[in-house]
């Protein structure tokens, strides 16, 4: 047998498979909470569903072809130097899938899921940073890494390589049919079987259960998957008609138009305030912001604070805050997407950066220049991250920074893996709307409370214990100090008293242990506006919601805009929310229905049968309508028609 090459491949074959079963342990070993409802059954069922569809699929993928033209009736493929290229090449695809698996191992634990698009975003948008922060905060990992792979080399040339005397059966006429059947075989367990469609993600939660749906996905099926590009799929759930009837519904506001029947999700909007003078508008998107890390909503929740946001409590008890407010999905892109442009990330179609912003889009920017306001759009990581300086000037923002054009303002601090600090960002926010002619409006993003979590400064190491949570809690009471001097600032502008200040976060940490389905979205809100009577809101609302609500509160007038948004103080429509994930979307409603789906099935859900089956109805027809706006580039209308 160890003379055959059928049986060489095989081993190759076992060895992926050996892979992603050790994975898949760890993932049992690492997160029991996330797993611990299923069954002895279900988890058997779960690897073996994986490894007979998902793993064979993956690792076919690269392995089947090397596998398949040694058959060729060509000499070339059947020599020894072939048969070593193949096993080395085997080698680096099996080292590529283990680093990415590793990686979506350790993702898992912070957003709760397997990794997709987001990886071929950072690789795309910020492979410096990424391997900068690889090689000076991760140096030891990468270290180790790289032995392992050296002893794991000689090894695999030890026990894993052709044997000297490896040698085809003599088939004769009979290799004419056994090549076909291989390539059916090869091709069949490349699709994942049978089906009238090649195998996706999604086909891991046919069960309807989002865990054992994660115990048989594996990262490296996911993250590759998602590399491909794919036509966008729109769904038809329902007659079109219908879809557009039930999504005006949601929306409907006695404060709206809908001023196109071709453009059903474009509203044009006056603030209900009429005789509201036009207030500027500063949004402060903060990274990775939890609510379950913010001492004052621990505080009411029960829990004991950590003592690390003295500022933002102070700042909270001067403005409203939401304390039922969500992100519209788990990506920094998406949570910018939902600010400024009022639309989440749907499955069937990609995201910023991928192709949608080319679409009539309804961008805030654009709206508040019609409101004859400056805009500006600043960022704390690099001036290319997220593709915001191709983006930053499409959707209507006048001024830009990145980090290379803040001032740095920290004493000789070390280098920031992901662009620039804070203060540095708050402050030159600062600077720049003390010398704009307002009306203006302003968006900032932070970026300090990002992983790897380094600080500026060793004062601000509040906590010395090197677990996630506690160096992710010093960075929050890094950049709390930060707001505090920004806010400071303002206090002696004389753009102070006619700004509304509205304070997020893009998505939540990924730090809260074992978080449940709200948890893995619930992010913090809180707005500063004259206009906005101070105190604690439990509306429920996302950042979606914020396009509309600065309309009404910045005391904007006949205002266009197309959205999955409403106005939070808004009490003529039902509040909801919509957020992604990935291959699925899901809608909370205000009477505490919760539903999760892809394009094809239900795959998670709470409330009464009828609660859920009205609240699936409805996220049906917001995908429907909203990806078939994406389709026909009938989302906004941008000219005279």
């Amino acid at each position: 047998m160890n003379q055959r090459v059928t049986w060489f491949f095989l081993r190759l074959f076992s060895v992926f498979l050996l892979l992603f079963l050790s994975l898949r342990l760890a993932f049992l070993w690492m997160y029991p909470d996330t797993f611990s409802d299923l069954s002895l059954g279900d988890v058997f069922y779960a690897m073996l569903k994986g490894a007979w569809f998902i793993d064979s699929s993956i690792t076919m993928v690269f392995l089947g072809i090397p596998f398949l033209i040694t058959y060729l009736p060509l000499p070339w493929f059947k020599k020894q130097w072939y048969l070593k290229l193949v096993g080395w090449y085997a080698f680096i695809v099996l080292f590529v899938f283990a680093l990415i698996a590793i990686g979506d191992l350790l993702y898992f634990g912070l957003v709760h899921r397997h990794t997709g698009h987001e990886l071929a975003a950072a690789l795309d948008t910020s492979m410096g940073a990424m391997l900068g922060m690889v090689i000076s905060a991760y140096w030891s990992y990468f270290l180790a890494f790289a032995a392992v792979m050296v002893t794991s080399a000689r090894l695999w040339h030890k026990y894993m390589m052709p044997n000297e005397d490896i040698k085809h059966l003599k088939m004769s006429w009979l290799r004419i049919p056994f090549f076909v059947v291989m390539f059916l075989i090869i091709l069949l367990t490349m699709r994942g079987g049978i089906e009238s469609k090649p195998i996706k993600a999604v086909f891991a939660y046919n069960e309807g259960s989002l865990a054992q749906g994660h115990l048989t996905l594996n990262g490296v099926f996911a993250t590759l998957h998602s590399l491909y590009a794919s036509k966008m799929r729109v769904p038809s759930f329902m007659p079109q008609k219908d879809a557009e009837a039930i999504v005006q519904e949601i929306y409907r506001s006695k404060y709206e138009t809908y001023p196109n029947p071709d453009y059903p999700l474009m509203r044009e909007r006056s603030s209900m305030y009429p005789k509201q003078q036009k207030l500027n508008v500063v949004i402060l998107l903060l990274e990775s912001w939890d609510p379950d890390f913010i001492d004052i909503t621990r505080e009411l929740a029960g829990k004991k604070p950590y003592d690390v946001t003295p500022h933002y409590n102070a700042l909270a008890k001067k403005g409203r805050l939401y304390t039922n407010f969500y992100a519209n999905g788990q990506r920094s892109i998406d949570g910018i997407a939902a600010v400024i442009a009022g639309i989440p990330r749907v499955p069937g179609a990609g995201g910023f950066g991928e192709g949608i912003e080319i679409n009539g889009i309804g961008w805030l920017g654009d709206i508040a220049k019609k409101q004859g306001y400056s805009t500006s759009f600043l960022q704390g990581s690099f001036r290319h991250s997220f593709y915001m300086d191709k983006i930053s000037p499409l959707s209507g923002f006048d001024t830009y920074y990145g980090s290379e054009d803040l001032k740095p303002l920290h004493p000789n601090p070390p280098k920031s893996h992901w662009g620039g600090w804070d203060y540095d960002l708050l402050m030159a926010g600062h600077e720049l709307y003390a010398k704009t002619k307002q009306p203006f409006l302003s968006v900032m993003f932070s970026v300090s409370t990002h992983t790897p979590w380094a600080l500026p400064e060793p004062r601000f190491k509040k906590f010395d214990g090197n677990s996630d949570a506690e160096r992710f809690l010093n960075t929050m009471y890094y950049t709390d100090w930060a707001l505090g001097k920004f806010f400071d600032a303002v206090k002696k502008s004389d753009y102070a008293n006619n700004t509304i200040f509205v304070l997020l976060a893009d998505h939540a940490s990924g730090n809260m242990a074992h978080p449940d389905m709200r948890a893995q979205y619930r992010i913090p809100l809180l707005i500063l506006a004259p206009n906005l009577e101070a105190g604690l809101d439990d509306r429920l609302g996302s950042q979606i919601d914020l396009i509309p609500t600065m309309i009404d509160l910045a005391g904007w007038k006949k205002s266009r805009y197309a959205s999955l948004g409403m106005s939070l103080v808004d009490d003529s429509v039902t509040p909801s929310v919509i957020f992604g994930r990935d291959a699925m979307t899901g809608r909370i409603e205000d009477n505490g229905a919760l539903v999760v789906r892809s394009l094809d099935r239900l795959t998670y859900s709470e409330g009464e049968p009828e609660q859920v089956q009205t609240a699936e109805t409805r996220l049906k027809a917001q995908v429907q309508v909203l990806l078939n706006a994406w389709q026909h580039n009938r989302l906004m209308q941008v000219d005279d028609e």
